[in-house]
């Protein structure tokens, strides 16, 4: 112990005279570590930390598909026939479902908008949960008419309500109908997602066998969890799950959501991966990544110790000389790198815990398990034991070159290739091999953010179908505005404020919608085809249904391929006129579609009508640019329901969308008292919909600079190391040429004697 310690002292001594060479060491290796244990940090707590629920190990998400089909669900779901045919389970233990929500609380002042989620009673005991106040739902409260109820979350009740314990019992205003708040969750507890404050009673609703059975059956589709058994795997609920929805009838709604394909198949997959299916490539390409990095980081520090070597040959032949055996030098050597590399750990355990609090900064808003991440004792650990390894892999090989050299041709000053140690051919094949593998590392990562760059940049280049610039969209919520006796009313309400923002200075556009771009809202709709080419079939034409009023296109940016787009006439017209986009017509319309008629039934919120196309727009991407064109079609309103509670405006604006921001609030305030108002840059909502490839490729880029950076710190090294070397070998053929004519003098005058 006494003489480790002395080599830790000597090697705090050296350290302290070669301050460039410290500094240099100790910035690449906190770089290479911090910068590891972060990206372990990330990738434990997103991918691999359990979850904060008992027998988390267990818990799977179901999903279904059938296979074959396109489907525009974006995540893995479960229909209702599956679920309560799935039920009465051998495999699974505990069941239960949700749905996110988004609610308008009728708060003190401004109505509020709340994220949380619709679940069902057996949830809260699916996860382990107890309430911290009050209670959580009974099955009672999940049945339809039952009174409505509410459980707030520990920062819902914190933020919103002012952690007030009287808040069990009161009453509360939620989408403009009477609720109960019955109990309050424990602090830490979040469902589905981080952002959830709110949770209300979930019935996962079967229809009727006489509904189903004459295809009319309503199919809706809920995100299910389930606890296996135990002793049970996956795979075996699966086959079970599969069993389950094949003895189902299918009615045509399931090829709606579902799509057309074959018979369905179950999925049961852990919940840790499905959460974070999404990010979990990412993740693993920056995992490699940084592994890259810190080799590099591990072969300059190495490079450094070589290069030093070079100066402290007389050194160590000194103490060679007195005494010092070979294994002794070696250690010491060794201790020096352990030291410099503890060191550095630990200063990048500081950079690592640094970067960790800027995750939430820089990852997208809805980055997955964020608040699984921090620097902990497992990541404590991580970096010591990369300090040791990066000491080992840093330090083993100048150690072993700097211990082992002639002493006799090093003490009387031989060349490089006589005295071994750092200056001959082993050593310089060595720097020129570690020069050339982190020129390598670096050039790999390089290749990958360049590959990823182009990527993202592709990404974002992709024709959406509008023109985002310029654009404020205005998100609307009405309270009861979704009931039968104010659809009437709610639909004038929309084009009374289509027409307030349309007058406002600096508007160019406006116009609304049921759904648009990057919004949270999916309506579908499903009809026969309106047209088969000769030959074929008739089949089941499936597409977004859009319902807007005049300007909307314009507002929005899309472009006319071919006819017209719509006017303030389509509202009264006899037919109704409709534009759809390139996929509608190449799947379901003749090659000529503009002036095309076809009646459609009447149902149960329409009568009997004849739908005529007067232009074709082109495809958008409703739900981001990585995704698939999907057939959309557009109509005006004619009939009263088709704007509900919830409902967009579009304004293009001269100059910058965001300061009409005040100016349309104050409108939808003045006719829609209520209302609950959210406003978006367009352009900023596109943006969020690429933050996490931009992520990726930020990340990814920031190593590559870094491995390019430590590679240029070594290659310097190797310059410096040559130089000295060269000058080594001229000041050796000096010495060599000045004893050889020292030699001839004296063989001259002993032939003249």
């Amino acid at each position: 112990m006494e003489t480790l310690l002395q080599d830790v002292r000597y090697a705090l001594v050296t350290m302290q005279r070669s301050k460039a060479f410290t500094t240099a060491g100790l910035l690449t290796l906190a770089l290479g570590i911090g910068a590891t244990t972060a990206v372990f940090s990330v990738v434990y707590g997103v991918l691999l930390r359990p979850l904060a629920y008992p027998d988390s190990d267990r818990l799977v998400r179901l999903s279904e598909e059938h296979p074959g089909a396109t489907s525009p669900l974006q995540q893995p779901m479960l229909s209702n026939l599956t679920y309560h045919a799935w039920r009465e389970s051998r495999t699974l233990e505990q069941f239960a479902a949700y749905r996110f929500q988004q609610y308008t609380v009728g708060l003190p002042g401004n109505p509020v908008r709340l994220a949380g989620a619709a679940v069902t009673p057996s949830l809260f005991a699916l996860v382990g949960q107890t309430p911290a106040l009050g209670r959580f739902f009974v099955d009672a409260e999940a049945r339809e008419g039952a009174n409505t109820v509410a459980v707030l979350s520990d920062r819902g009740w914190r933020q919103h309500f002012n952690a007030d314990p009287a808040v069990v019992g009161r009453g509360l205003v939620i989408d403009g109908k009477p609720y109960q708040i019955v109990g309050v969750a424990r602090p830490g507890f979040a469902f589905p997602d981080r952002n959830a404050l709110m949770w209300t009673p979930l019935e996962v609703m079967l229809p009727s066998p006489d509904a189903v059975a004459g295809q009319r059956g309503r199919m809706i589709v809920v995100f299910a969890l389930a606890r296996l058994r135990p002793g049970t795997t996956p795979q075996q609920a699966e086959s079970e799950g599969t069993a389950a929805a094949r003895t189902t009838i299918r009615p045509l709604a399931a090829n709606l959501l579902f799509g057309v394909g074959g018979p369905p198949v179950t999925h049961v997959r852990g919940l840790v991966r499905e959460m974070t299916a999404r990010v979990r490539p990412a993740l693993l390409v920056l995992a490699a990544g940084v592994v890259f990095v810190l080799l590099i980081a591990c072969a300059n520090v190495a490079n450094l110790f070589l290069s030093r070597g070079v100066a402290r040959q007389r050194e160590l032949t000194v103490r060679a000389a007195i005494g010092a055996s070979r294994n002794r030098l070696a250690r010491q050597l060794l201790t020096e790198s352990l030291v410099l590399s503890s060191l550095g750990g630990a200063l990048g355990l500081g950079l690592a815990w640094a970067l960790v609090q800027a995750a939430p900064l820089l990852a997208s808003r809805d980055f997955p398990r964020l608040d699984a991440i921090s620097v902990d004792a497992r990541a404590i650990a991580f970096a010591a034991l990369a300090a040791v390894l990066t000491a080992l892999v840093s330090g083993l090989a100048p150690a072993m070159r700097g211990s082992r050299f002639d002493l006799a041709a090093a003490l009387h000053g031989g060349d490089g290739a006589s005295a071994g140690g750092f200056r001959d051919r082993r050593a310089r094949r060595l720097r020129d091999g570690l020069l050339m593998a982190e020129a390598a590392f670096a050039v790999l990562l390089l290749v990958a953010a360049t590959l990823l760059a182009r990527s993202f940049i592709k990404l974002a280049r992709v024709d959406a179908g509008y023109t985002a610039d310029n654009v404020l969209a205005v998100e609307i919520y009405v309270p009861g505005g979704d009931a039968a006796d104010q659809s009437e009313s709610m639909t004038a309400t929309v084009f009374a404020l289509v027409e307030r923002v349309r007058a406002l200075p600096g508007v160019t556009a406006a116009g609304a919608s049921n759904m648009m771009p990057l919004d949270r809202t999916t309506q579908l709709a499903a009809f026969p085809s309106p047209w088969a080419a000769s030959g074929t079939e008739r089949k089941t034409a499936r597409s977004f249904q859009y319902s807007v009023t005049p300007g909307y296109a314009e507002a929005l940016g899309l472009r006319l391929k071919k006819g017209r787009l719509f006017i303030d006439g389509d509202r009264s017209s006899s037919v109704r006129e409709m534009i759809v986009n390139e996929e509608f017509a190449r799947q379901y319309l003749p090659p000529d579609p503009i002036g095309f008629q076809w009646r459609l039934p009447a149902s149960a919120d329409a009568p009997e009508r004849v739908n005529e196309i007067v232009g074709v727009v082109a495809n958008t991407l409703k739900n981001g640019n990585d995704t698939a064109v999907q057939p959309e079609h557009y109509g005006v309103p004619q009939t009263p329901g088709r704007f509900y509670g919830r409902f967009e405006i579009v304004a293009r604006t001269a100059g910058d969308p965001s300061s009409m921001a005040p100016a349309v609030r104050a409108a939808v305030r003045d006719l829609a008292p209520a209302a609950a108002v959210e406003t978006v840059v367009l352009s900023q909502r596109v943006a969020e919909s690429m933050d996490e490839p931009r992520f990726a490729t930020a990340v990814l880029s920031a190593f590559a600079a870094l491995a390019l950076a430590l590679a240029a710190v070594g290659l310097m090294a190797c310059c410096r190391t040559a130089c000295r070397s060269a000058a080594a070998s001229w000041g050796c053929a000096r010495r060599w040429a000045h004893r050889a004519r020292r030699s001839s003098a004296r063989s001259f005058a002993t032939d003249l004697e």
